[in-house]
């Protein structure tokens, strides 16, 4: 895996987290991206998460599964992406 890659692993896994730290917060993110995936701009959404389009399309790429995550698998991961930049 490339820096780019492990670079947006990492964004995403920050939106997984935004995602799932609030339900008003998720809500928002679901209807915005279900929104904006049929305008295919992701406008909305990256506006209210700060990220670009592309990772916003990612991020509507995955499944609800892969999503759910507890904060403790989100910081196994961060972790384990963080050593694989270096």
């Amino acid at each position: 895996m490339n820096t780019q890659s492990i670079d947006d692993q990492l964004e995403l896994l920050r939106l997984k987290e935004l995602f799932m730290s609030d339900i008003d917060i998720r809500s928002k993110m679901a209807m915005l991206i279900c929104k904006d995936e049929e305008e295919s701009s992701y406008g909305d959404f990256c506006q209210l998460t700060h990220c670009t389009p592309d990772i916003a399309r990612m991020f509507a790429q995955q499944l609800v599964i892969d999503v759910l995550l507890t904060p403790e698998e989100i910081a196994v991961e961060r972790e384990r992406l963080e050593r694989m930049k270096l």
